[in-house]
């Protein structure tokens, strides 16, 4: 019996998510006369957290085996598609800052609030381009990242980008929502998932599917061992001028007599221009929350405007540029989280074969979505056409250690 060449066979992959799809058609044994590829999205593309979280890499994220190479490649992506123009990839500096917040709309608060700020904070070294901070307003700062480790991106430019480049490959995107996976005898593999488009339902044949749905992975496959998602709120703001490529995890204090109180601490993330807008914005986002559950798609994702209105208050009341900028984006989304966890602590993501033949899952990224997206995206291509991860030892975060069978 001949020996079969290796990707000599055909392939159907429906991949349920992005960066996979794009590194499947850079595979050395994809070949598009023989394999398919399917970007199946329920509303749209980037429609959840992919497109609407804060976009911090960082080469020491978690998870060690895979934060590394995902953070180089993001570097090697960027240069390869002109991701500095196109997605906003840049290196920058990253801090944990603990901020005096000043009441804007009140000048003697602001004249009093400075001369306290400088007083108290005389002896904290910050860095001489970091002009956008109200003057005096910083209690402490501590470095924890530079542009050597560290760098962002527009998760929502970088994700459009990846699936038009996929497609300009041969992949093909549907948008459909998946409400089924669908299994040959005795689950002994896949044969097709299931989705309805415009109301009609149909079906794909597959030899392949991958499962990256965030949070709504379990809604597909139950055995998908994630907890109860968190939901986050965020603004999109147009600042007065540019601000310096600094990236904030603040711990801001209300100021003394003032109508501002029970301030938020947001994530700040100046941002340059790329493919969304022409201009430089400010992303911040607040704290999660878990009040509300998951609803049937992105679409539907409830946004509470207040909390968003409350993100704004807190980022505008350290930064001038940001208090006289505009908000042009109020939005929420919800993160695939397996559970509850401390600031450095390993928990996932869940990557690989699920047991079922053809059946694959990469899921449960929380935070660290987009920062581990390329290096998911490639041990998963490596995974499907090769048999086994080779770019990186990813065994700690097999399925086997995740899935909660019944």
């Amino acid at each position: 019996m001949p020996l079969k060449v290796p990707g000599s066979e055909p392939r159907s992959i429906v991949v349920i998510g992005c960066s996979t799809a794009y590194f499947l058609t850079r595979h050395r044994l994809y070949n598009p006369k023989i394999h398919s590829v399917v970007i199946l999205e329920a509303t749209k593309i980037a429609g959840g957290s992919s497109g609407k979280a804060g976009g911090l890499l960082a080469e020491y994220a978690t998870h060690k085996c895979l934060a590394p190479l995902s953070f180089k490649t993001h570097g090697e992506l960027a240069k390869k598609h002109r991701g500095d123009k196109i997605w906003g990839h840049r290196s920058v500096y990253c801090a944990d800052v603990a901020l005096q917040a000043q009441d804007l709309n009140n000048e003697a608060a602001i004249t009093n609030g400075l001369e306290d700020g400088h007083e108290e904070s005389s002896t904290t070294r910050v860095p001489s381009d970091l002009d956008w901070l109200l003057p005096g307003s910083v209690k402490s700062y501590t470095e924890a990242g530079t542009p050597n480790n560290s760098g962002q991106v527009n998760r929502l430019a970088f994700t459009e980008t990846l699936a038009q480049l996929a497609k300009e490959k041969g992949a093909q995107v549907i948008i459909g929502s998946a409400t089924a996976i669908n299994y040959r005898d005795k689950n002994s593999g896949i044969s097709s998932v299931s989705y309805t488009q415009n109301g009609i339902s149909k079906t794909l044949n597959a030899t392949d599917i991958l499962l990256a749905a965030g949070p709504w992975t379990p809604k597909l496959f139950p055995a998908t061992n994630l907890g109860k998602p968190p939901r986050g709120h965020s603004v999109v703001v147009r600042p007065s001028r540019d601000l310096s490529p600094y990236v904030f995890f603040t711990n801001i204090s209300a100021p003394q007599n003032s109508s501002l109180s029970h301030l938020l601490s947001p994530e700040i993330y100046p941002r340059p221009d790329d493919k969304i807008h022409d201009f430089d914005t400010v992303y911040a986002c607040g704290p999660d929350d878990y009040k509300v559950p998951l609803p049937d798609s992105t679409d539907t994702v409830a946004v509470d405007e207040q909390r968003c209105n409350d993100v704004y208050t807190a980022v505008g009341s350290v930064s001038k540029p940001i208090h006289e900028g505009e908000v042009i984006t109020k939005q929420a989304c919800y993160k695939p989280q397996i559970r509850p966890h401390e600031e450095d602590e390993e928990v996932g993501p869940i990557i690989g074969p699920t047991g079922i033949q053809g059946l694959w899952l990469a899921t449960g990224h929380d935070e660290w979505g987009i920062q581990n997206a390329p290096g998911t995206g490639l041990v998963m291509s490596e995974m499907i056409f090769d048999g086994a991860a080779h770019s990186a030892d990813c065994e700690s975060l097999d399925p086997k250690h995740f899935l909660k069978w019944d």
